[in-house]
């Protein structure tokens, strides 16, 4: 069972460490931004004001790069933020500015492109295996996130 295992995962963690060096290289570094940036304009695309707290909490990361992010985000004109004056002062308010929802559509039409591109290397029935495999795969992740305990990886003894 074990090394059924291994052959499972040991493939999925190469192949996504190559993929994010391919996405930084190819779509990131591109359009001056990085992962983090574009999941920070994501989630204010879907919500209009979020706290920095907030933003931490779902982006992940820890209060220093999200910090950073959104001191890059707000120079280059893509978020606002203010203290909130209504309640408490402590908090960060942040809101996507117009420019940010123009660079959240190139990001989208650039992602189409890209997936269209990829697409065209596979046939539908391949498409429709992978879409299922990673929906699964997403899925089992998301359960290990909302509850550790669930996570019962085993280092293989022989492993040094």
């Amino acid at each position: 069972m074990a090394n059924s295992y291994y052959s499972i995962i040991e493939p999925i963690i190469f192949t996504a460490s190559r993929l994010e060096v391919i996405a930084n290289r190819c779509f990131f570094r591109p359009i001056e931004m990085n992962i983090s940036n574009v999941k920070i304009l994501g989630l204010l695309c879907r919500k209009k004001t979020m706290t920095a707290k907030e933003i931490m909490k779902l982006a992940g990361g820890t209060k220093s790069n999200i910090s950073q992010r959104l001191d890059y985000l707000e120079r280059k004109g893509f978020i606002k933020t203010q203290k909130d004056v209504s309640g408490d002062k402590r908090k960060l308010l942040v809101k996507l500015t117009v420019s940010g929802r123009k660079k959240v559509l190139e990001i989208k039409e650039n992602l189409k492109k890209i997936k269209l591109e990829m697409e065209a290397h596979f046939d539908p029935k391949e498409i429709k295996q992978h879409y299922a495999f990673f929906n699964k795969l997403n899925n089992l992740i998301d359960l290990k996130e909302k509850d550790p305990s669930r996570c019962n990886l085993k280092i293989n003894e022989n492993c040094q």
